[in-house]
């Protein structure tokens, strides 16, 4: 993505629901397709400061914390046979690997992979169950990586050209690039609209649809396989239905969710989308 983005459409303004119900925008650019969250903080780390932000932190004991939970153990064995079908005997990254769970999972089934999170927190809770993570990738070399994965970290990364140029560093010609979307194309989203939790602003600064995926990745990248995240929409919805205010959130957004999963089989517009991408050059 080298070419010049314009995010001069206004295409929806909306709250942070989830802790400071600051008022926030995004704006399109017409040629992808993306959105960006307008005003972007200067400081993002205090929007993170919460006990429920659960990908930081797996020791709340709600009940929909242990059902996230549950579903974070399924989604690991997925991950991994996924990982595994590209990397074979190869180096595997994760960015954005949060308290490391991943990263984890995928060493004890023999897979050469490291992990690099920003957030000192994150790394230091992912120490205290000896997982070790990088906080830089300054002293990795060009080229060492078979496969990178990013499970819903692009949207979190301020600088998008910045994270793409790494990313072509990093990666090997032919590897195997994982990214995790949220999908603001999907049923889920245009239900919710300004509610629809996976805005999350101003934590997500970058909203992706399909579109954008593909113009973003098109010059380096062909994507090779898009693959639906089915309990992203039970847990969005869920959370959204909170933010609506909704009498019975759990129950109503698991509804929606799986209603949303249905309309995704016909449509192809998941809540959220793994894309697998290969590296041309």
């Amino acid at each position: 993505m080298k070419n010049q983005l314009h995010f001069s459409s206004t295409y929806l303004k909306l709250q942070d629901y989830f802790l400071t119900q600051e008022t926030f925008e995004l704006r399109q650019d017409k040629g992808t397709g993306l959105l960006k969250t307008f005003p972007v903080p200067e400081n993002l780390d205090p929007y993170y400061e919460s006990e429920e932000y659960l990908s930081h932190n797996d020791s709340e004991k709600s009940f929909f914390a242990y059902c996230y939970n549950w579903a974070k153990s399924f989604n690991l064995k997925s991950k991994t046979k996924l990982v595994k079908k590209y990397a074979g005997e190869g180096c595997v990254l994760d960015i954005g690997a949060g308290i490391g769970d991943l990263v984890n999972y995928l060493q004890k089934h023999n897979v050469n992979a490291i992990g690099f999170e920003p957030n000192s927190k994150a790394r230091q809770f992912a120490a205290t169950k000896k997982i070790i993570l990088k906080h830089s990738l300054d002293s990795c070399e060009d080229h060492s990586f078979d496969v990178i994965t990013m499970y819903h970290v692009l949207e979190h990364v301020p600088d998008l050209q910045d994270q793409l140029d790494l990313l072509s560093r990093l990666l090997k010609p032919g590897g195997i690039l994982i990214l995790a979307l949220p999908n603001y194309n999907s049923y889920d989203a245009q239900f919710f609209g300004k509610f629809w939790a996976a805005y999350d602003v101003p934590r997500h600064i970058y909203h992706f649809n399909k579109k954008a995926v593909h113009h973003l990745f098109q010059d380096q990248y062909q994507i090779i396989k898009m693959k639906p995240m089915w309990f992203d929409s039970l847990y969005v919805s869920i959370l959204s239905a909170r933010y609506q205010k909704r009498k019975i959130p759990f129950v109503q957004g698991m509804l929606l969710g799986l209603w949303s999963n249905l309309k995704a089989i016909g449509t192809k517009e998941a809540s959220s989308i793994t894309y697998v991408l290969k590296k041309r050059f």
